[in-house]
């Protein structure tokens, strides 16, 4: 039995004008593995990740995620897909609290996303949903403190649990 690939590129480019900044990568990865993507400034290696997350288009070649060719999603089905990233410079809303942050992405990616008016206690998946990300990401003790006090660390702890949210 062949093992299952979750995400695989083929043959990726990226060139900006002259200048290739991704070389025809490809690779593999299987569910529940672990890789890195190592190399100097101007390497590619953040190109390689916005082509990835779709926040690119590559110039050639293909993404594929779960067997679906995800090369040409824009950014937000790419999301919907299960596909996130977070950036240098946290993304957060620092005026909500931890709980509502993760929260909000849940809600965003789920089939409630247009209904910001209701009660959020209306919501109960989503909170449900919530408290475990809370838990993977070691930030249930800081659940009800505005984002923004958190200390830099736990804002990148709580954008990954956004990411891994819905």
């Amino acid at each position: 039995m062949a093992e299952e690939i979750l995400l695989e590129t083929k043959d990726l480019r990226r060139e900006f004008g002259a200048l290739v900044a991704v070389d025809d990568v490809s690779i593999q990865v299987q569910p529940l593995t672990l890789h890195s993507i190592i190399g100097p400034n101007g390497a590619g290696k953040t190109t390689f990740f916005n082509l990835l997350s779709g926040n690119l288009s590559p110039t050639s070649g293909r993404v594929v995620f779960k067997g679906e060719d995800i090369t040409k999603l824009p950014v937000y089905k790419t999301a919907h897909k299960g596909i996130g990233r977070s950036f240098q410079i946290t993304n957060i809303v620092p005026v909500l609290t931890v709980f509502e942050n993760i929260r909000l992405s849940c809600q965003a990616l789920g089939d409630d996303n247009f209904k910001m008016w209701r009660s959020a206690n209306h919501f109960k998946e989503y909170n449900e949903r919530t408290a475990v990300v809370l838990e993977q990401v070691g930030l249930q003790k800081e659940a009800f403190l505005l984002a923004r006090t958190l200390p830099h660390g736990a804002q990148r702890k709580l954008e990954l649990g956004m990411i891994l949210g819905p």
